[in-house]
C-alpha cells in the first residue's frame, strides 16, 4: 500500500512529539513540587500554622512581613511527600533583630496539627545556622554561613534533605556555586523522634518583642532526588508555567 507524503509526515511528526512528551516527564519527574510566586496571590492550597503571621505575595516573592509574628510561624505545604525528599528555596532577610526568638528558615516533617517539626534556621544573629525540632530541642551546631555573615537584603539559597537516616542542611550566596558538602548533618536524635507527615514548610519567622524577623522566599521546590534539585533545574521549569503545581498531578492527567 502506497502512504502519500502528507500521511508520512503526519507520522513522523507525531512520533517526534510521542518522544518529547516522554522525555520531558523524565526530565521534570524528580521535581514533586515548585512555586516561584510570580501570580501575585498566595495559593489556595497553602496553610497557615499556629502563628499565622503576615504573608504577601507580591513583585515575584512571598513575604513574611510581621516583625514579631509568634512562635512559629510557618506557610505549609501539605503535598504528602515520601521520603527521602530535598527542599531547595531563596532566601532573603529584610529586617531583623538579634535575638533567640529571631529566626527564618525551612520546615520538614511538619505536624498536621500545629505546624511544628524539624527545621534548618538562620538563628539568633546573622551568622548562625541551627537545626530546631520545634518546641522540643535544638541540635547545638552553632554553625557560622560559609560566606560568614548574611547580609539584610541580599538573596541566598537554602537546600535541606530528610530521610530516616537523618537531617541535613546547607546555604550558600545566589550565584555562587552550590557548596559539595552539607554545613549541618544531624541523625534525627535531638528530642522525640517525629513521624512522617509529608508536610513541609517556610519558617517566616518566631519573634516577639526585641528580636523580629521580616524574610521573604522564592523559588520554593521539593525533589526526590538530591542531585536534581539544584537552582539550574528548578528554574528550568519556569518556562512550562509560572503557577505553582505537583508535578505527579500533572503527570497523571496524561
Amino acid at each position: 500500500m502506497i502512504v502519500s507524503y502528507s500521511i508520512r509526515t503526519f507520522i513522523i511528526l507525531t512520533l517526534v512529539l510521542i518522544g518529547v512528551f516522554l522525555l520531558n516527564p523524565v526530565a521534570h519527574s524528580k521535581i514533586l513540587f515548585f512555586d516561584d510566586f510570580d501570580d501575585g496571590k498566595i495559593d489556595a492550597k497553602y496553610e497557615f500554622k499556629d502563628h499565622p503571621g503576615k504573608w504577601e505575595e507580591k513583585g515575584g516573592v512571598i513575604t513574611q512581613t510581621q516583625e514579631s509574628p509568634g512562635d512559629h510561624t510557618y506557610l505549609v505545604m501539605n503535598g504528602g511527600f515520601k521520603e527521602p525528599h530535598t527542599g531547595l528555596v531563596m532566601i532573603r532577610v529584610d529586617d531583623w533583630g538579634n535575638g533567640d526568638l529571631a529566626r527564618c528558615g525551612m520546615g520538614f516533617r511538619l505536624d498536621p496539627g500545629n505546624g511544628s517539626g524539624y527545621a534548618f534556621l538562620i538563628h539568633n544573629t546573622l551568622q548562625n545556622m541551627e537545626f530546631l525540632n520545634d518546641h522540643l530541642a535544638w541540635k547545638q551546631n552553632d554553625t557560622v554561613p560559609p560566606f560568614g555573615e548574611i547580609e539584610i537584603g541580599k538573596w541566598y539559597w537554602m537546600k535541606g534533605e530528610i530521610s530516616d537516616k537523618g537531617f541535613n542542611g546547607k546555604i550558600w550566596e545566589d550565584g555562587e556555586k552550590e557548596p559539595k558538602k552539607w554545613l549541618l548533618e544531624s541523625k534525627l536524635d535531638f528530642g522525640n523522634v517525629r513521624p512522617e507527615s509529608g508536610q513541609v514548610g517556610l519558617n517566616g519567622g518566631s519573634s516577639t518583642g526585641a528580636a523580629k524577623t521580616v524574610v521573604s522566599f522564592d523559588n520554593w521546590a521539593i525533589c526526590d532526588n538530591l542531585d536534581e534539585c539544584t537552582p539550574d533545574v528548578i528554574l528550568a521549569v519556569e518556562p512550562t508555567g509560572k503557577l505553582s503545581t505537583t508535578w505527579g498531578a500533572i503527570r497523571k492527567r496524561y
